[in-house]
């Protein structure tokens, strides 16, 4: 009986040895601020729907079912999204006095995989400008940016480009608006 229990602690005790999980990998949307400027207005709140109001990295296998949305198990963001795009923003932010308000609200931020090893990150959102005598203009935006790679690291490289194409957008859209002094 000693030698089975012997055995069996030993077994045990090994299980306890084995390595430890890898710690999850982290993202954000990297240190480049974005390229292009926004003209002088307030950021006032970006907001992202369930279920990207976390910080899971969620991705999409369009070619088993696109509308199965998962989260990889070891990688998440550094914040929300929505946290992540308002960051950008006001990096991009302008000087001067700021005569409109930015609203955005994300829809979309996630990886989209066409085949295992081929996929494209996807930026949806709405965005508003208020100014003094209320909502100046409202746009919604899809940007896919492609060669996104194949793993969470290849996506949250996407994602951040798509962000830097989205403030430009947004940049030139806001700055297109006389009622916000452009």
């Amino acid at each position: 009986m000693r030698p089975f229990c012997a055995m069996l602690l030993a077994a045990t005790l090994s299980g306890c040895a084995a390595a430890p999980a890898t710690p999850p990998r982290t993202f954000d949307l990297g240190i480049e601020p974005p390229s292009a400027p926004l003209p002088a207005v307030r950021v006032a709140a970006v907001r992202a729907v369930a279920p990207f109001d976390g910080i899971e990295m969620h991705y999409r296998l369009a070619w088993r079912n696109p509308a199965e949305l998962a989260a990889f198990a070891q990688n998440r963001w550094a914040a929300p999204p929505a946290e992540l795009f308002r960051k950008q923003l006001l990096r991009a932010n302008g000087a001067g006095t700021a005569k409109c308000a930015l609203e955005a609200e994300l829809h979309e931020f996630s990886q989209v995989f066409a085949a295992p090893t081929t996929s494209e990150a996807r930026l949806e959102l709405h965005a508003s400008l208020g100014g003094a005598k209320g909502v100046v203009a409202t746009r919604a935006w899809r940007i896919a940016e492609a060669n996104a790679g194949a793993d969470a690291a290849g996506g949250a490289q996407a994602l951040a480009r798509a962000v830097n194409r989205a403030v430009g957008e947004i940049a030139a859209w806001a700055a297109a608006r006389p009622e916000c002094g452009g």
